[in-house]
């Protein structure tokens, strides 16, 4: 059976502060450049616990993409816990979409001895939380959402994955399908100001200049929860581009397509955190034919991801939904093969239940596949967003995204144009 514990308690031996200054000796950390499972009498088999941390935006600009990956990050449990010999806790922390509060929750979680973490979402959310508290504390992290480029870079000890997709492969298609669809050679940036917004918005820029010949005339930021955007507008128009990229979250986002109005004269092309069908009712104009590139999902068990979490919550997945599916997927049967809430042996078997000649478990076998990990028999994973293979940094390989446009019309409230290979 599942154990949902709803508090977040104030941490006494963790605070923030004190927390602030690990990144930077993360060296110091008791066996933190150890490989090496700690062997026990107790661990192993299915007479035991598997504990799984939960980090999502329950509120803040990525609200409404935070509470389906939360229900997306339960749904593994919910489903398998009634056929596996073995008890799953879990412990929700919201992030706020706040880089404090993410800080705050990793804390929590840490002090409570969740050795692994569904998240963060956010980028900005995703590196402070791993630096400050994850990685010194040897807590696996696997993150759906977060795309930024520098979390590639990490000095984590192999400890953060992520089913995310790096916005440094989402920069060239956008680049490319600016240049070659659109037919543009000269675009200004508006994006959201953290480093996911800032990141996709340089790769970009470098792309479209590099490999494109175009100008990007201007890079503007966005704060969060602004009224109106018309003054960040009016700057990105000073130099008179013929595209306008907006790269941010639906709050932002929305607002942002709302103050351009029905009439801009530039192309609008968007990234896949405004892939959202629920703007349609947010702007009051049209947004049909305002087009945008996203990973694409595509994984062995998308269809049956797709039917239970409708079936679980009367409603259609949304963004990274299926990526927060396989987040939890992962970490569970990495959990069960290294027999021991223990984050170096949980980061270990990462990999060993990704990759390999072992029994292949999609999510429609989970159940199966946890009960085999347990009695330490080889399992190979095949996701919902993707097959799901991790490279040595933690990030995802062989990556197709998805061309995309506003359709009031289609499911979902969007349509997809075309498939691209990064």
């Amino acid at each position: 059976m599942s154990v949902q514990t709803n508090r977040r308690k104030l941490l006494s031996g963790l605070c923030a502060a004190g927390l602030g200054g690990l990144a930077g000796c993360l060296s110091s950390v008791p066996g933190f450049d150890s490989t090496d499972v700690e062997d026990g009498s107790d661990v192993g088999g299915t007479d035991r616990t598997l504990r799984l941390g939960i980090m999502q935006p329950l509120s803040g600009d990525l609200e409404t993409v935070g509470k389906p990956m939360r229900n997306a990050a339960e749904l593994p449990i919910r489903q398998v816990e009634d056929d596996i010999p073995l008890d799953i806790e879990y412990e929700v922390a919201d992030t706020e979409t706040s880089p404090s509060a993410g800080v705050q929750g990793a804390a929590d979680l840490v002090a409570q001895d969740y050795p692994m973490v569904n998240g963060p979402a956010a980028s900005d959310v995703t590196l402070q939380a791993t630096q400050q508290v994850l990685i010194p504390y040897r807590t696996v992290c696997c993150s759906p959402g977060a795309t930024s480029p520098t979390i590639t870079s990490l000095n984590d000890a192999g400890l953060v994955f992520r089913t995310a997709v790096s916005d440094s492969l989402q920069a060239v298609v956008l680049a490319d399908r600016a240049a070659n669809d659109l037919g543009h050679d000269s675009a200004a940036t508006l994006y959201a100001n953290n480093d996911y917004g800032w990141q996709l918005s340089q790769a970009f820029a470098r792309s479209f200049r590099t490999d494109h010949g175009g100008t990007v005339s201007s890079q503007v930021p966005l704060e969060e929860g602004q009224g109106s955007y018309r003054a960040a507008i009016r700057r990105v128009r000073e130099d008179d581009p013929e595209l306008l990229v907006v790269i941010g979250y639906p709050e932002t986002g929305g607002q942002v397509l709302s103050d351009l109005g029905a009439d801009a004269e530039e192309d609008i092309l968007v990234t896949d955190g405004l892939q959202d069908g629920d703007l349609h009712d947010e702007v009051d104009y049209s947004l049909d034919g305002i087009r945008g590139t996203a990973p694409l999902v595509d994984g062995p068990g998308t269809q049956t991801f797709t039917e239970l979490f409708k079936d679980e919550y009367d409603a259609e997945p949304g963004v990274f939904t299926p990526h927060s599916y396989d987040a939890s997927a992962v970490l569970l049967l990495a959990n069960a093969y290294a027999g021991q809430n223990d984050g170096t042996a949980i980061r270990n078997a990462m990999q060993a239940v990704t990759t390999g000649d072992g029994e292949e478990i999609t999510p429609e076998t989970l159940a199966e596949g946890i009960d085999l990990a347990a009695h330490g028999d080889p399992v190979t994973y095949q996701g919902a967003s993707s097959s799901v293979g991790f490279d040595g940094n933690g990030d995802m390989v062989d990556t197709i995204f998805e061309y995309w446009e506003f359709d009031e019309r289609a499911a979902g409230g969007t349509a997809e144009l075309e498939r691209v290979t990064s």
